[in-house]
């Protein structure tokens, strides 16, 4: 009985030092979500891109710079939307713990993400400006992938393999030119819901039953 008693003290101990040290108020309905409206967004680019006749193999392509604007509009949108969700879902989470959104380990965590993905925003801006339109979809899925590898240090550890994930994507969509909306969908919307899923069913529901 002593160490069962002294077991669960531990265990107790340990989740306070986590919660006091780590941002775990990240919400798997908010991946899957996320997951979705880069999906809705991959669609809505899809129409836009039609407009081209001619898809180029190479990556310098000048056509596209007269879409980039209804592109671009996208992109912003469905970032937008997906801060947006990040933020409700967990203050919403946060709230329900009796636990403060605007702590310590909430602003590491998103100082670090966004260090890499604003430097990756510029660099992605640069790439279209000089009409390099063609290596924007492999930078951002490198530069995303490098943001939550950065992030993982400061909030729950298994984001390390989603931003592990994203990167190699960004690689394999480098080696393929022409099918970036689709390497962009598969890392902003495909791995995104099956982490939102995993996330949800093996950690935010056990946290919840617990």
């Amino acid at each position: 009985m002593k160490n069962n008693e002294a077991l669960e003290t531990v265990k107790e101990i340990r989740m306070m030092m986590e919660k006091s040290s780590r941002f775990t108020s990240f919400s798997g309905t908010s991946a899957i979500l996320i997951g979705v409206y880069a999906l809705v967004g991959a669609l809505a680019a899809l129409r836009v891109m039609s407009a081209v006749k001619y898809m180029p193999g190479e990556y310098s392509a000048p056509s596209w710079i007269a879409i980039a604007p209804p592109l671009i509009i996208i992109a912003i949108s469905v970032f937008a939307v997906a801060l947006g969700t990040i933020v409700f879902f967990s203050i919403r989470k946060a709230t329900r713990a009796k636990q403060s959104f605007f702590n310590k380990p909430a602003i590491r965590t998103f100082i670090n993400f966004f260090i890499p993905l604003v430097v990756g925003g510029v660099f992605c801006v640069a790439l279209l400006v000089n009409g390099n339109v063609g290596i924007i979809a492999p930078g951002m899925l490198l530069f995303y992938g490098l943001s939550l590898v950065n992030a993982s240090k400061y909030t729950y550890d298994n984001i390390f393999w989603l931003g592990c994930a994203e990167l190699i994507l960004g690689l394999l969509c480098a080696f393929f030119p022409g099918k970036g909306l689709l390497f962009w969908s598969l890392g902003f919307g495909v791995l995104h819901i099956i982490y939102g899923i995993y996330f949800y069913v093996s950690i935010e529901r056990k946290g919840e039953q617990s």
